[in-house]
């Protein structure tokens, strides 16, 4: 069993050693070398782990289209692939190909001293043909090169299209929040949060405003009771209102002077002027005051006149007219007539104030009112305000975020356009391969070896223990402790030596089929084993 295990297994592992065509790896070695600007001032778009990026260029690189394109370039009968479908052409290239650190580890031994560059990586490509391998590695190598660049180039574009779109619809969201907040401030002027100081300093001068009109009514009200009583003094000295009309009568006849007419005209312009900056041109005060100065200024236009009409009157006459006096007679009536009369327009003057301060009083407590109800609410504006300035902070800083990325996405697709980022420098191009690496003819025949005496021997040992056979007196002894009385010889009959001459006919044929079929196989393809074996000895020399 052990004999024929070692000779079929042996002979398997031959036939295949044989028969399978050698196959011949050429090897590019490449190196990472980083960005010329470090990293620190420049921030790449790029993902800096070397392990993913060589997973996406080996995707790339294992293309179906791209690997069509390179058999095509090559040529199908180079490539031994007659005969194939367009799938096992593919499958079968991508099986060649190897891009990574795995081939690198496994050509150079590393120890824990000597570790391995992590930016050295292998791109390998196996074939039959050692000319065509060297071929094909360096048309990869060629491409996995421009691959990288293009590959960065476009991330980086890519990256920087991307932060410009986003930008752009974060600045428009932006300015719709500007508007927002904008509008809703114009909406709810006065009742802001940050007015609220303003609104109390507000009322605080309307307040203040209501009493100083207050106190200046109280003091005109006493004035105005002055006069009325210097009138009533006046109407029992010159004999009771009966002769008022009269005495008014006189009264108009003489006039003011001029001096005093032009001084109460420049009193209510500079009373005008007041109460336009503080109000409206439709304000009743401002319309009042409006009034009474164009009365006087008709009043002195129309003294000038009557002054122009007496110049032709004689000198004499125009002398006695205007003879001073160097007292007036306080008994004359006329003269107490005159004088009731500027009172009383004195008392009016004091009325029209009067109105007008309480008109102010009521405005300013109207406006009070406003402002009150505005500081009520607000709370109610403050947490409105809260949510609008909370977006418009959130899409601002947004905003800037973007920005800030985008201006170093830009840098760094002008580092990758010059080429100043990281980049692919091939320290060992492709080489030709003198040597196949698969198959493994030693290691195949030594694990065949090895497999068959175990395969042979586990199967004679299962089957010796399950025979139940007994073969001895020894044998019989470690099974049962009975004394042996005698031993019987086989008895060989007929029957017996047919199974004994087939079995052995069966060793002998199988032995010489086996047998044969290695000097077949030999006589086909001996120089191939001599090649082998011949192989064989210098590989243990030189590992000798």
């Amino acid at each position: 069993m052990i004999l024929f295990s070692v000779l079929i297994i042996l002979f398997g592992a031959t036939v295949y050693c044989v028969l399978t065509p050698d196959q011949y790896r050429s090897i590019v070695k490449i190196r990472i070398i980083p960005p010329a600007v470090p990293e620190g001032i420049v921030r790449s778009n790029v993902d800096a782990n070397t392990g993913s990026r060589l997973l996406i260029i080996r995707q790339d690189i294992l293309n179906k289209t791209y690997l069509l394109g390179l058999i095509n370039e090559v040529g199908i009968p180079t490539l031994g692939f007659n005969g194939m479908s367009v799938d096992a052409m593919v499958n079968t290239m991508r099986k060649r190909i190897n891009v990574g650190e795995d081939e690198l580890k496994k050509k150079q031994k590393v120890d824990e001293k000597n570790v391995l560059d992590p930016n050295i990586f292998i791109l390998s490509f196996a074939h039959e043909n050692p000319q065509v391998a060297k071929d094909v590695a360096s048309r990869l190598t060629s491409v996995l090169v421009g691959e990288n660049i293009r590959s960065r180039e476009t991330v980086t574009r890519g990256t920087t299209e991307f932060l410009v779109s986003e930008v752009e619809v974060t600045r428009k969201k932006l300015e719709q929040q500007e508007e927002k907040l904008k509008r809703y401030k114009l909406q709810f002027g006065g009742e802001l949060p940050q007015q609220e100081a303003s609104n109390l300093n507000r009322l605080q001068r309307l307040q203040d405003q209501i009493k100083n009109n207050s106190d200046a009514i109280a003091r005109l009200q006493d004035r105005k009771i002055f006069l009325e009583a210097q009138i009533s003094n006046i109407e029992r000295n010159t004999g009771g209102p009966e002769n008022q009309d009269s005495w008014e009568a006189v009264g108009s006849a003489k006039q003011m002077s001029p001096r005093a007419l032009l001084s109460e005209l420049a009193m209510r312009r500079k009373k005008l002027e007041e109460l336009s900056e503080k109000y409206t041109s439709l304000y009743p005060a401002v319309v009042q005051a409006r009034l009474e100065v164009e009365q006087l200024e008709k009043k002195i236009a129309t003294m000038r006149q009557a002054a122009k009409k007496t110049d032709g009157t004689p000198a004499k006459e125009r002398a006695g007219r205007s003879a001073p006096q160097s007292m007036p007679d306080l008994q004359d009536p006329s003269w107490d007539s005159a004088e009731s009369q500027r009172l009383r327009g004195q008392i009016a003057a004091i009325d029209l104030d009067t109105v007008a301060l309480k008109r102010e009083n009521a405005e300013a407590i109207r406006t009070i009112d406003q402002i009150q109800r505005k500081v009520e609410r607000l709370p109610q504006r403050e947490q409105e305000m809260v949510a609008l300035t909370r977006d418009y902070d959130n899409i601002k800083k947004s905003y800037e975020e973007l920005l800030a990325k985008q201006l170093e996405s830009q840098v760094s697709q002008k580092l990758e356009e010059k080429q100043k980022g990281e980049r692919f420098q091939v320290l060992e191009p492709a080489n030709l391969p003198t040597a196949p690496f698969k198959p493994e003819r030693l290691k195949v025949l030594g694990l065949a070896l090895l497999a068959s005496l175990v395969i042979g021997a586990g199967v004679s040992i299962g089957l010796e223990m399950m025979d139940p056979t007994l073969r001895g007196s020894k044998e019989f002894k470690s099974f049962f402790d009975m004394p042996i009385l005698a031993c019987l010889p086989v008895i060989q009959d007929d029957r017996s030596r047919h199974r004994v001459a087939i079995r052995r006919a069966a060793v002998v044929g199988g032995l010489v089929s086996i047998l044969g079929a290695y000097v077949i196989f030999l006589t086909l393809h001996g120089d191939k084993v001599l090649s082998i074996l011949q192989t064989f000895v210098l590989h243990i020399g030189g590992t000798n």
